[in-house]
């Protein structure tokens, strides 16, 4: 009997902690980030743009923490240390991750005006992405083996790469980004915010495993995230054949009436193929 109930045990215990991170997680999100009052813009305001940045916040958190809920008990003590250590980074990479978002990819404006003043989905759908995107990351590095140091070292590698791709997929982009962002355009907003997942997903497989060394995790490293985000690219191509043959998913999304179904194929088609990328590898 013991035997089948201290597992069930265990679990509670270890999600009970786990919502007291993300509990954390959204007080950190509220009072130190965006400092805004959560209640009143969700429900006196009924602001869909900022539940929709918190949650792809507190969706890359319960990605992360995943690193250290899965795999075999290492004892109760050993288990509760690690899920707060995770969770405590995880919370505070989200938050480096979203200054990076404002500063990096998206310089022009805001962020906080945009999403909380003027309620902008489209911005609001990029930062989401971007945290999932993080929490892939941050899941794969804390699952691997290695010195500590050398977690953070690739997870740095990670983001940069994440946004020097993000800024390569604005450059490509036949429409301007920005400017369709600041016109409150969540077609385009849902599709860039659906790239930066399946990218981080691909980035997720180049900065996870187990460090052998600078030499060799490194050229992996590299390797790995030029290969991924090449044939996502490719495979994305492939999804707008099979979902939409005919139709440019692009000059949907920057229509007077923006296309948000467009957007969200085109999201598809990087999150999909980017499933397909890590599964076969």
């Amino acid at each position: 009997m013991d035997e089948h109930w201290l597992p069930m045990a265990r679990a509670v215990v270890y999600l009970l902690e786990a919502f007291v991170l993300l509990w954390l997680a959204r007080q950190a999100y509220t009072r130190c980030y965006r400092r805004v009052d959560l209640k009143r813009e969700l429900f006196d305001h009924n602001n869909t743009a900022l539940a929709v940045a918190l949650s792809g916040y507190l969706l890359g958190v319960v990605i992360a923490l995943g690193g250290a809920l899965w795999g075999p008990s290492a004892g109760w003590l050993a288990d509760l240390t690690a899920i707060a250590l995770s969770g405590l980074k995880g919370i505070a990479l989200m938050l480096v991750a979203s200054w990076l978002c404002e500063k990096v990819l998206l310089p022009r404006f805001d962020n906080t005006k945009e999403v909380v003043q003027d309620q902008n989905l489209g911005t609001a759908f990029v930062e989401a992405g971007l945290h999932v995107a993080n929490g892939l990351i941050v899941l794969a590095v804390l699952q691997g083996q290695g010195p500590w140091w050398a977690g953070v070292a690739f997870w740095v590698l990670a983001q940069g790469v994440l946004l020097v791709a993000g800024l390569l997929y604005e450059w490509v982009t036949p429409h301007d980004v920005h400017r369709e962002l600041e016109r409150d355009n969540a077609a385009v907003g849902l599709a860039f915010g659906g790239g930066l997942v399946g990218m981080g997903n691909i980035l997720s497989l180049a900065a996870g495993g187990d460090f052998t060394g600078w030499t060799e995790s490194l050229s992996f490293f590299a390797e790995d995230a030029l290969f991924g985000l090449v044939v996502l690219f490719l495979i994305k191509k492939l999804s707008d054949a099979v979902l939409a043959n005919g139709v440019r998913l692009g000059a949907e999304q920057v229509e007077a009436a923006p296309n948000v179904g467009a957007g969200l194929l085109e999201a598809f088609g990087y999150i999909g193929g980017s499933m397909l990328i890590v599964w076969v590898f």
